[in-house]
């Protein structure tokens, strides 16, 4: 009995003075558990960025697109503009079509002309 009282009471000194503490293990079992958390942050964090990355690639590809089907659109219209007051310039003169309706229509065109070059956003809003 008195062995065991001893080995108890050296033990309980142990454990005062801190040669026998479970304190080195958890602090080692949270640095692991810290190292661990950061890593998984520092993952996360990379992949949200390679995310908004991809992200930001597909909107300006679309952007590309919508970009040259805008100008495309802007193209083929001013095309046609410009084929209508040829044909209004060529067009002759007579008692149903004066030469002041000739410059009327002309600038019409030409204000359309214009507004395409100037703001195709609002123009092709309009129409």
């Amino acid at each position: 009995m008195k062995s065991v009282k001893w080995i108890v009471i050296i033990l309980l000194c142990l454990f005062v003075s801190g040669s026998l503490s479970p304190l080195p293990a958890v602090d080692e079992q949270r640095q692991a558990y810290d190292r661990m958390v950061e890593e998984a942050t520092r993952e996360a964090d990379e992949y949200l960025q390679e995310k908004e990355n991809k992200m930001q690639a597909t909107e300006a590809e679309a952007q590309s697109k919508q970009d040259a089907a805008l100008a495309e659109r802007i193209q083929a219209e001013q095309e046609r503009i410009e084929a209508e007051m040829d044909a209004v310039r060529g067009r002759g003169l007579g008692p149903t079509f004066t030469q002041g309706m000739k410059d009327n229509l002309l600038q019409q065109l030409q204000d359309k002309l214009t507004q395409l070059i100037s703001d195709p956003q609002t123009y092709f809003g309009e129409q």
